[in-house]
């Protein structure tokens, strides 16, 4: 799991490894406030100038970043820290005061498009993450009265295979889910999960397209399940632009 916040708010038990993302290392700062610092996840000191300056907006600035991180050394850097993610719980650090308008923020997004959906992913012998190989359950989990759940524990199930997929809700009800499902897997039934509440979905998808995401969008509300597969292509795009 990873969580992004100010390196200058204290350290909490919930933080897990701390990871600092900076070129430069912030003023008044203690090494043992740091874990590890990964300089190379840094924005460039040139962008970084650029957009506190005026001369590149935040759009700018954004696009930037994260064409960075497909460029070594960020690459492995980034690779190191999924890794890190994927076996306990990871903090990225950095100075930037504006959450919304940090590259903390743009990292944890494209950490987690990778742990999802392997989007970054391009190297052949990760052949795995491309469309045609992948299958996507997002959705929703909310309370009867449309407050968000966070945490909740959502699994799918391959009914063919028996093989689950885990994952769980963020603090806006948010799940994706991506199941590892080939041309030939069209028409698959799936058991979406959450808690008591399920319901059995069949896999659509047309098998000669291997350029669009193939998926569908699963809610849970109170104990109602809806599946509503046309708003799967809005609410991924949403989740990979956050």
């Amino acid at each position: 799991m990873l969580l992004a916040k100010r390196v200058y708010d204290k350290r909490q038990g919930e933080d897990g490894t701390r990871v600092l993302v900076m070129r430069l290392w912030p003023r008044g700062i203690k090494k043992s406030e740091v874990d590890l610092w990964l300089k190379d996840l840094g924005a460039e000191i040139a962008n970084l100038r650029a957009f506190k300056a005026g001369r590149i907006g935040w759009p700018e600035m954004r696009r930037r970043y994260l064409a960075g991180l497909r460029r070594e050394p960020a690459a492995s850097a980034l690779m190191r820290l999924r890794a890190m993610a994927r076996r306990g719980r990871v903090t990225v650090l950095c100075s930037c005061a504006d959450p919304k308008r940090c590259h903390r923020s743009l990292l944890r997004a494209a950490l987690g498009v990778m742990m999802a959906i392997g989007f970054f992913l391009t190297s052949p012998a990760l052949a795995e993450h491309e469309v045609q190989f992948r299958y996507t359950v997002l959705g929703y989990v909310k309370d009867a009265a449309g407050k968000p759940r966070k945490g909740v524990s959502i699994e799918v199930t391959r009914q063919k295979t028996g093989l689950s997929y885990p994952g769980e809700t963020d603090a806006a009800g948010l799940y994706v889910i991506v199941t590892r499902m080939a041309d030939e897997s069209r028409g698959e039934g799936l058991l979406v999960r959450a808690g008591p509440q399920s319901l059995r979905i069949a896999a659509r998808f047309d098998p000669a397209d291997h350029a669009s995401e193939r998926g569908t969008r699963v809610d849970f509300t109170g104990a109602k399940v809806t599946e509503r597969p046309e708003l799967f292509a809005p609410t991924l795009k949403q989740f990979l632009n956050k």
